[in-house]
């Protein structure tokens, strides 16, 4: 798949110069982490459509309080993903071509980093306040209030159902 031929020859990690390999071991948690969080969410949705199915989704708070507490794990994966990315790529800024060693900037002074670092780190802090704030909203909330009409008070199985 590399190269567009079965029988072409992939170069293992022994055989590369040492300089040239990245962290491997924070390569390979980062995106065996990311995953088992895929794997999870995979598992997570698949329940949760089992339960839809049969009516009984709203009925159980142990898988509910699981649902919420599962809100900042794709945040989780995403980043899990960056690192897996970008030190996966270490050495080079560009394979073969540009090493990060020489991919810096010369012209940056220390206050213009810090004023756009200081930016970023505020324009983060206030992304994340916003969506704790939403969640916390949202949680609190609860779920629409849904009528009769809209769910039958016995399941497929013919056992009485929670109506919310």
């Amino acid at each position: 798949m590399a190269f567009g031929d079965v029988n072409a020859r992939i170069q293992g990690v022994s055989e590369f110069p040492a300089d040239e390999l990245p962290p491997l071991w924070m390569t390979f948690v980062s995106f065996h982490n990311m995953v088992v969080l895929g794997l999870y969410f995979i598992a997570l949705t698949s329940y949760a459509a089992y339960r839809i199915y049969r009516g009984t989704i709203f009925s159980s708070r142990w898988f509910l309080k699981v649902l919420v507490w599962s809100i900042p794990l794709p945040l989780i994966a995403c980043q899990l993903g960056w690192i897996t990315a970008e030190v996966g790529r270490q050495p080079w800024a560009v394979w073969g071509v540009l090493r990060t060693v020489d991919a810096f900037s010369t012209n940056l002074s220390v206050p213009v980093l810090i004023f756009s670092i200081t930016l970023f780190a505020l324009l983060y802090v206030m992304l994340g306040t916003l969506y704790l704030f939403i969640i916390v909203k949202k949680v609190k909330h609860g779920p629409d209030r849904i009528g009769p009409a809209d769910v039958s008070d016995r399941s497929s199985d013919g056992k009485e159902m929670v109506t919310v």
